[in-house]
């Protein structure tokens, strides 16, 4: 069955190595649906997360291919139910202007925070789940959204998870 799955690499901190993660999900035309990088608690190691769109057996290949490459040192892949996962979200709304008080109530809906305000333009923050971040998008699209900025999901397997660390 067809769902969206989330491969989690861990990877020295060398631009050649997530040269090397990337290239070969791209050579192996993988179904990726967003990709994000960042440090993790561990100095000199990165933490890719890919997110695909795809069966189980085909995450699977993905992670036996990445385990492979010179430079990962772990690679593991689950269904994005079995975990947590949430995306970053800057958006620039054109100033609300007479709508200020409505406009405050969608961001406080929301649960989002005002990182920038000027007179003609407020950015703001949000992060949560892909559909989280898409459906507070739909509610900022009558003030005209000018900017969007997405990071892609990261996602780590959830605490609660049969067979997880503890």
């Amino acid at each position: 069955m067809t769902g969206s799955h989330a491969v989690t690499v861990l990877l020295e901190d060398r631009f050649i190595t997530f040269n090397r993660a990337v290239g070969l999900l791209r050579r192996r035309n993988f179904p990726v649906r967003s990709i994000a990088v960042g440090p993790t608690a561990t100095p000199g190691l990165s933490r890719l997360t890919i997110m695909v769109q795809s069966d189980e057996a085909t995450a699977g290949r993905a992670v036996e291919h990445l385990q492979k490459v010179i430079g990962v040192r772990e690679a593991v892949s689950f269904p994005a139910s079995d975990g947590v996962a949430r995306e970053l979200a800057l958006v620039k709304v054109r100033g609300p202007g007479h709508r200020y008080a409505e406009f405050l109530e969608v961001i406080q809906l929301y649960h989002v925070t005002v990182v920038d305000d000027a007179p003609d333009a407020v950015i703001v923050q949000l992060s949560g789940s892909e559909s989280f971040v898409l459906s507070c998008l739909r509610a900022l699209e009558p003030f005209e959204i000018l900017e969007i900025a997405r990071s892609g999901a990261i996602a780590l397997r959830a605490t609660n998870h049969m067979g997880s660390q503890p």
